[in-house]
């Protein structure tokens, strides 16, 4: 393997517990979670015995691959209650992913966080109480 190349252990450190959040996460009614799941332990037993790193490597990419789609999911699912959202554990983890190695992880997982901030804002700046102006006599 490659000297700079991580360590099978570190990339299953990596991965190990960012996964289950994003698949939780997925539509049951468009996808199916047992389906992701299978495929997660699938990818992460191959890890487990790659050959070397650099067949690791390419399995961490296929997981990052899969992370992203669940991410871009996520993204396209709207939320009907953002204040929710931003507070759950799936929230956590996705803020986690902020600092994942994969750089589309990453800027999927910050855009979904500012995206939640931005509509609990919004949320709460439409319930502000704005004073009652007094009515003009014509």
């Amino acid at each position: 393997g490659r000297a700079d190349a991580p360590s099978v252990g570190e990339l299953l450190r990596r991965l190990r517990p960012r996964g289950r959040p994003a698949i939780e996460a997925a539509d049951p009614d468009q996808f199916s979670r047992h389906v992701f799941r299978r495929a997660r332990g699938d990818l992460l037993g191959r890890l487990c015995s790659a050959a070397d790193d650099d067949q690791a490597e390419r399995i961490c990419g296929i997981l990052d691959d899969m992370m992203a789609e669940s991410l871009e999911t996520l993204r396209l699912v709207p939320s009907s209650t953002p204040e929710a959202s931003v507070s759950t554990e799936l929230a956590e983890s996705v803020r986690a992913l902020r600092e994942h190695g994969s750089e589309r992880v990453r800027l999927l997982a910050r855009g979904i966080v500012s995206g939640w901030e931005a509509s609990v804002q919004n949320q709460d700046d439409g319930a502000k109480v704005t004073p009652a102006t007094p009515m003009k006599k014509p």
